[in-house]
């Protein structure tokens, strides 16, 4: 029967792979003894509403108790957080290694450099991860209050029914790429990491008369300062969404609702920063000028007319990217 597969599903997919069919057999068998012979699709309805969430008889058959986030999220909390600390890891150590490559703090003694430089990467580091490991424990602790790991609309509470029941997958369509959503998390950690810790990084390089690089920030940083707060909170929304789709591993109306949402705020954020003229260094685009020998006259509209362009850019992509989850969604 159809409603009988789908729970055995929406059970066994939670469980390790190496228990799931013993698993379907056993709870298969138990629900053939709690119905009638020659069962109707009520008598199905009311055994399975008895049995309840498959959910939670899932945490009953799993081998694994674990409580700290929940046992349905633990293994994916688990392989989210070691990813998030090897990409932190990764970038933090590139970033220090730049900072010092292009503005090194100069010591006569060798040896006090090379300590102060191991010791700068490594206190970046292990705050980066600590801050890493907290915004991914909290984006699973907000998965799991607000029922997303149940496929649900995150705040709203309901009780389950069988209507919550998960349909088989018949396609790849639905599917979301694992590689996909890890290259974006890489690339929203790098320009959280780039903008929050060295945002002096961003900027132009030029060889001087003398052979030193000369570094020119992108950004006047006091007045970046005033946007740190929004953009590490977009940047934790983005994360909960990372986390959602490594979870669910499929697109769902819920999750593509908070996705297009995401991205219209997301859209609107961006607009406001390339507005802000205060936000870009001048000295940026004096250097830009002194390098290219094109008169300054001439560099800010085309630096004006870029923004422009790469914020329709941005907001194509955006609403692209909302409506394709969508599409996929129902498919």
């Amino acid at each position: 029967m159809n409603l009988i597969d789908r729970y055995l599903y929406a059970v066994t997919q939670r469980l390790p792979e190496d228990i799931r069919k013993d698993v379907s057999r056993e709870l298969q068998a138990n629900i053939e003894d709690m119905l009638p012979e020659n069962p109707t699709e009520t008598d199905v309805r009311k055994v399975l509403e008895k049995l309840g969430n498959p959910i939670n008889l899932a945490e009953e058959y799993s081998p694994n108790k674990r409580y700290l986030i929940g046992p349905t999220l633990y293994d994916s909390y688990f392989s989210v957080l070691k990813l998030v600390t090897g990409i932190v890891i990764t970038i933090l150590s590139s970033i220090t290694m730049l900072k010092w490559i292009f503005n090194p703090t100069i010591d006569s003694n060798l040896t006090n450099m090379i300590i102060e430089f191991f010791t700068d990467m490594l206190v970046t580091v292990i705050q980066g991860v600590m801050q890493g490991a907290l915004w991914v424990t909290l984006s699973f602790a907000v998965l799991e209050r607000t029922g997303i790991n149940e496929g649900k609309i995150p705040f709203i509470k309901k009780k389950w029914s069988l209507e919550d029941l998960e349909t088989i997958p018949l396609s790849d369509k639905r599917k979301i790429s694992r590689g996909e959503t890890l290259f974006s998390m890489f690339c929203t950690v790098l320009f959280t990491s780039l903008v929050y810790f060295n945002p002096q990084l961003i900027a132009l390089y030029v060889k001087g008369a003398n052979g030193v690089i000369e570094v020119t920030p992108l950004f006047s940083i006091e007045r970046l300062q005033s946007y740190i707060f929004v953009i590490v909170l977009f940047a934790i929304i983005q994360l909960i969404i990372f986390i959602w789709k490594f979870i669910s591993m499929q697109w769902s109306f819920p999750l593509a609702m908070i996705n297009a949402i995401h991205n219209i705020a997301l859209t609107i954020l961006v607009w406001v920063v390339i507005s802000d003229e205060y936000l870009f260094n001048q000295n940026f685009f004096l250097a830009i000028a002194d390098y290219t020998n094109i008169p300054i006259t001439k560099i800010t509209p085309i630096w004006s007319n870029n923004l422009w362009i790469f914020g329709a850019c941005f907001a194509v992509i955006s609403i692209w990217d909302a409506v394709a989850a969508f599409i996929k969604g129902k498919r």
